[in-house]
Formats: C-alpha cells, sequence, structure tokens
C-alpha cells in the first residue's frame, strides 16, 4: 500500500491545526518522502511532552509520548530533540501550543 510522503502529511496537519486555532510551526524540516517526525507539544509554560510517530506491528503509524507518561519541563525535550537529531538529521520537528494538549495529526 502506497503512504503518503512526510511533506504532504505534515502540511495537512499544519492546516487542520488552523481550522481549530492551534499554533503549530516546523521548527526543522526533514527528508520530504520519508522523514520521521517529531511533535514538541506545549501545553503550558510548563507542561511539555514529546511525541514520535512510530510504525506498529500491525504496520500502521500511532504516535507515542516519548518523555513519559508525565508533562515535563522545556528542557527535557530539547535535550530529547537534541539526541534524537543527532540519531536522525533527515527527521520533522513541529512545534504545536494547545491549552489542551492535542496532537494535530490525529484531530
Amino acid at each position: 500500500m502506497a503512504r503518503l510522503t512526510t511533506d504532504i502529511v505534515v502540511g495537512a496537519a499544519l492546516r487542520q491545526a488552523a481550522g481549530f486555532g492551534i499554533f503549530a510551526a516546523i521548527l526543522r524540516k526533514g527528508d520530504a518522502r520519508a522523514g520521521a517526525i517529531f511533535v514538541e507539544l506545549e501545553k503550558s509554560v510548563n507542561e511539555f511532552c514529546l511525541l514520535a510517530r512510530q510504525l506498529n506491528y500491525d504496520d500502521e503509524y500511532e504516535w507515542v509520548c516519548i518523555t513519559g507518561t508525565d508533562w515535563v519541563s522545556s528542557e527535557v525535550v530539547q535535550d530529547r530533540l537534541s539526541r534524537e537529531v543527532s540519531y536522525d538529521p533527515d527527521c520533522w520537528i513541529i512545534s504545536v501550543q494547545d491549552s489542551e494538549g492535542r496532537n494535530i495529526f490525529t484531530l
């Protein structure tokens, strides 16, 4: 089955976010065809999480919070993002600011 390219998926999510009144922006543009996507989600000044898109065992994409189950500080997210970028320099980083903590890719 053919998959949508990453740039199309990101563009659609950004338009969807705008429709819901959620601020979202691309912080890092990765590989347009198949780059990994990370979402830096800011719920409040002190509440952040880092989401990553992963393939599950059924070969379907799912979103996982890779900074744990609780909200963390911005510094924790930035440290993790630095490590992820060093592993995969072709990744995308999307910043989302939403007081409800919604993932724009699953709206």
